[in-house]
């Protein structure tokens, strides 16, 4: 046989055999957490950022004065246990609307908030799963031109909220 083909299978060999040698995962997970829970609560505006997906550069921009003024109350959102929400805002422009009912995509693997008023529903992509213990939640909200499969994203706006102690 030629040299050449031995080490190369010499070398896989080896290696087969040293995965093969990996201890066993022992414990437990826990039970899975509760997502609506992560929710519930008042939380507050604490920054709010644009991303121009059109710019080569592709910065993110901090937009935050726009909501949050000295002498007003930043922008407050409740979500309450019965499934609704309600939303305190002084200044800017209302993404949120006034309040309505409110739900996930899925309830054990959300990716997407839906926010339903009295006018329309609104979409959001979740920064991340909040938690009942985390103190921060990010909302996206993704703005795009066109229709169908001709959509594209030009702008993300990026809501992050800090959780308001009870």
């Amino acid at each position: 046989m030629n040299r050449t083909f031995i080490l190369p299978l010499a070398a896989l060999a080896l290696a087969i055999g040293l995965s093969g040698c990996k201890p066993d995962i022992g414990g437990e997970l826990g039970d899975p957490i509760d997502k609506r829970a992560g929710f519930l609560g008042t939380w507050e505006l604490s920054s709010f950022t644009q991303q121009d997906l059109n710019n080569p550069v592709k910065e993110t921009r901090d937009l935050s004065p726009l909501f949050i003024q000295e002498g007003t109350a930043p922008l407050r959102m409740t979500f309450n246990d019965d499934d609704t929400y309600a939303v305190q805002q002084e200044v800017g422009r209302s993404y949120f609307g006034d309040g309505g009912q409110w739900s996930f995509d899925d309830p054990a693997f959300p990716t997407f908030l839906r926010l339903a008023g009295s006018a329309d529903t609104l979409e959001y992509n979740l920064g991340a799963t909040v938690r009942p213990y985390d103190n921060q939640m990010a909302i996206e909200y993704r703005r795009s031109c066109g229709e169908g499969g001709a959509r594209i994203e030009t702008v993300i706006y990026t809501f992050t909220f800090n959780r308001i102690p009870q």
